[in-house]
């Protein structure tokens, strides 16, 4: 979405903090998400992974953290969305004090383009200046020029580059 475009609001939407009791709903949005990057960006991308132990333990540490925002979006009963970010430890050769990371988010697709993601990222944005947050990392698939453009758009820019070589192996 550019600047120019309009934003169809959906006021029904709520957008809290998840508890415990949101974990089963995180671990199924972000299975969309894993599925989504699977078949559109990288084959390697473990569409189970929400709900192994790793990626249980993930989410389950991510919201119980007081160092981690875990966000739901809701219509109603129904989770539209959510955003999962957490403090990180900055690399030892940058200067910055601190930096957070926005880990992974997903809309349901019918509910994209409505101005949640911005609601979503707009709540860790103010999470992490209240934590004087120096810097938000963003991380998307190179090919996902939809997320990469949403992000520019909430007014990031490109900082890094990761390129990868797949090897074949016997």
């Amino acid at each position: 979405m550019n600047n120019n475009e309009s934003v169809t609001e959906i006021p029904e939407v709520s957008i809290s903090r998840a508890t415990i009791l949101d974990l089963e709903t995180i671990q199924k949005l972000n299975q969309a998400l894993c599925a989504k990057e699977n078949r559109e960006y990288d084959e390697t991308i473990n569409t189970d992974y929400p709900f192994t132990e790793k990626g249980e333990e993930y989410f389950r540490s991510r919201i119980e953290s007081a160092d981690a925002l875990v966000l739901v979006a809701k219509e109603g009963p129904d989770s539209v969305g959510y955003l999962v970010g957490a403090i990180i430890e900055p690399e030892d050769y940058r200067t910055i004090r601190t930096i957070a990371e926005l880990e992974n988010m997903f809309i349901v697709e019918n509910y994209r383009g409505k101005g949640i993601g911005g609601k979503l990222s707009k709540q860790f944005e103010d999470w992490c200046k209240e934590r004087k947050v120096q810097i938000i990392r963003y991380v998307a698939s190179a090919q996902n020029i939809e997320a990469i453009k949403f992000y520019q758009a909430h007014g990031s820019k490109k900082v890094n580059i990761t390129l990868e070589k797949e090897l074949e192996v016997e």
